[in-house]
């Protein structure tokens, strides 16, 4: 599993090890580095912030029939708390985030990928889940 989170990683690594899960490798990284070869990975977890880049990437990271699962703040759902955020990372208090709406968060996925699964996570900022297939 890469993630750039540390704090993600050890909840994850955590739970792995609750369960006695083996088969899974940690790294500290950016899903932009250049070790990363096409199609090397199975499964790539992602909290979306830049979507066009990114799902490009994620579609050249995943082997075929590969899993891609995100969990999105759709803050674009809530215009205040987009506009909030956005101030807020324009005076670098807060890494950017695109306040996507939920419908634009399905849209750039489905563009990629096939989608399996979703579910709305929380109401207040709305969080969605999202698992979907490389075809």
């Amino acid at each position: 599993m890469k993630d750039i989170s540390s704090k993600m990683i050890y909840i994850t690594k955590r739970k792995v090890d609750e369960r006695k899960i083996d088969n899974i490798y940690f790294e500290h990284s950016n899903i932009f580095d250049k070790k990363y070869k096409k199609e090397s990975f199975n499964t790539i977890l992602h909290l979306l912030d830049d979507n066009q880049n990114v799902m490009q990437r994620i579609k050249e990271l995943l082997k075929l029939e590969g899993l891609f699962i995100s969990e999105t703040a759709c803050l674009g759902e809530k215009l205040l708390l987009g506009f909030f955020f956005i101030f807020l990372s324009k005076i670098g208090i807060v890494p950017f985030i695109k306040p996507f709406k939920i419908s634009e968060l399905e849209d750039s996925i489905a563009e990629n990928f096939q989608i399996i699964n979703t579910k709305k996570t929380s109401h207040n900022p709305p969080n969605y889940f999202v698992v979907a297939r490389k075809v």
